[in-house]
């Protein structure tokens, strides 16, 4: 399988048609908070760039797929989500994406291959929803590649640490360092730790899924026991917990972010309830 390799970047050559002669990006101002005027421009997964004036196309920054693009002042562009919309705000208009409404969607910014005509085929084919074989392979390169020159930071569930085996293949990938950083919620730390102290998640047993006398107060203890200890650090440090996520995570020495919800339980007293 071969490795994988960054992508390298090509920048939209701007002294070239259809650039030379698109038109400057028109913008419409925001008549009622949280509706976008009509022709709004959607924007997309891939890089895009604004003629602003005559000759400077400005690329996006931090943008995300399916929001809106406001003109602030002095010259600059924000992406925003609809419902933050104020009255008055100027908001980018046109559908066309190919410069002639001065907006350019860089479909092939990174040579991904097939030539796409409607660049939102992607919502009509197969979405990103849609597991591929190959997805993994390429995954799995991504990665390794990751590991040793980037950044890898897992955003999980509880789900994961509902089953025994996934909760073990996890604490692997983090003893050979493809974590480099845990996003998560109470609800993940909480029932790991129920999983280190009683073999169980949810009051069910992590392997059998079978349901034990009084399961349902077994994530309580755990986060009874947490605590008393004062921090999961300290219940690591007495012997209490013995495996698990958060223990090789502390163990490793590897940043974490647990972010409470309206409803958790305890919370665990890493948990950041208010943000």
């Amino acid at each position: 399988m071969p490795g994988f390799t960054l992508p390298f970047y090509q920048l939209p050559d701007f002294t070239a048609e259809p650039f030379q002669s698109a038109p400057v990006v028109r913008f419409q101002r925001v008549l009622k908070k949280g509706v976008a005027p009509e022709g709004y421009h959607a924007t997309s997964i891939y890089p895009e760039y604004f003629h602003i004036r005559k000759g400077e196309w400005i690329l996006l920054k931090e943008s995300r797929m399916d929001c809106v693009v406001v003109h602030t002042h002095p010259g600059d562009l924000e992406v925003n989500e609809f419902r933050h919309l104020k009255t008055g705000d100027e908001v980018a208009c046109g559908r066309g994406e190919n410069g002639e409404d001065g907006i350019f969607v860089h479909t092939h910014a990174f040579r991904f291959g097939e030539d796409l005509s409607d660049k939102f085929l992607f919502r009509s084919r197969p979405t990103r929803e849609t597991s591929f074989s190959i997805d993994y392979d390429e995954l799995y390169s991504l990665l390794e590649y990751e590991r040793k020159k980037g950044f890898i930071l897992w955003v999980l569930g509880p789900a994961v640490v509902f089953d025994r085996d996934a909760r073990k293949s996890f604490v692997s990938l983090v003893e050979h360092g493809y974590v480099h950083c845990l996003f998560a919620g109470n609800a993940l730390a909480t029932h790991d730790i129920e999983g280190a102290l009683f073999g169980t998640a949810l009051g069910q047993d992590i392997y059998s899924k079978h349901s034990m006398h009084l399961g349902h107060y077994n994530h309580l203890d755990a986060l009874n026991r947490v605590r008393a200890a004062g921090s999961i650090a300290m219940g690591l440090e007495s012997g209490m917990i013995k495996d698990g996520i958060m223990r090789i995570l502390i163990a490793r020495k590897i940043p974490y972010v647990l972010a409470g919800s309206i409803r958790d339980d305890g919370p665990l007293p890493e948990v950041i309830g208010d943000v």
